[in-house]
């Protein structure tokens, strides 16, 4: 029978062989050198400012032939909706006008495409800006034969108005109330509305 008898120095192998491997791994793969230098501040980013669009348009009146005139006139388009004893928060479209004499409403029910509305009464226009102040006119003119609502001059809204809107910022809430208790409500921006009328 052949005993096997455990060499001298067995015990020695297994604790040296973890260390070796651990020192040769130590010296391939060497610690990064401490880097030094102070890192750079990030430059601040200029912001670019992009001015407000304006929502007001400047146009030329035009003839029967589709010539433009030197009459000038600002445009202001919006969505609403509209409610009445039969329907509720449809669908407005407003188109608001403005020239040096008078100051106009259109207002197009359901969809866009369909033609101002017609007013057989007067009807109560109120504004109230961003800061709470209000301002409330009355109507008994159309804009024109097709529809609409006229501001006149001649009554003294136009100018109250026209003050009302070159005071208010931000978002100008409207509402109008005709004689059938019908209800117009739509947004104007009184952004872009100086820098237009000055146009006109």
């Amino acid at each position: 029978m052949v005993r096997l008898t455990k060499q001298p120095g067995h015990k020695l192998k297994k604790i040296l062989i973890p260390f070796l491997l651990l020192l040769i791994a130590g010296c391939s793969s060497p610690e990064p050198p401490v880097n030094t230098a102070k890192p750079k501040s990030p430059k601040p980013k200029t912001a670019i400012v992009k001015p407000a669009l304006n929502q007001w348009i400047v146009k030329n009146y035009t003839d029967a032939g589709g010539v433009p005139s030197g009459r000038k006139y600002a445009r202001f388009d919006a969505d609403g909706s509209f409610s009445n004893p039969t329907v509720s928060q449809n669908y407005l479209h407003s188109v608001f006008l403005l020239n040096k004499e008078n100051a106009g409403i259109l207002l197009s029910l359901y969809k866009k495409s369909n033609p101002s509305e017609k007013f057989s009464g007067p009807v109560t226009i109120k504004l109230k800006n961003s800061a709470g102040s209000e301002l409330e006119m009355i109507s008994s003119r159309g804009w024109n034969k097709a529809g609409g609502i006229m501001i006149e001059q001649n009554n003294n809204d136009y100018s109250q108005f026209r003050i009302f809107m070159l005071q208010s910022e931000g978002v100008v809430n409207v509402e109008i109330l005709d004689d059938s208790a019908s209800v117009y409500k739509f947004d104007l921006v009184a952004t872009g509305f100086s820098d237009s009328l000055n146009q006109l």
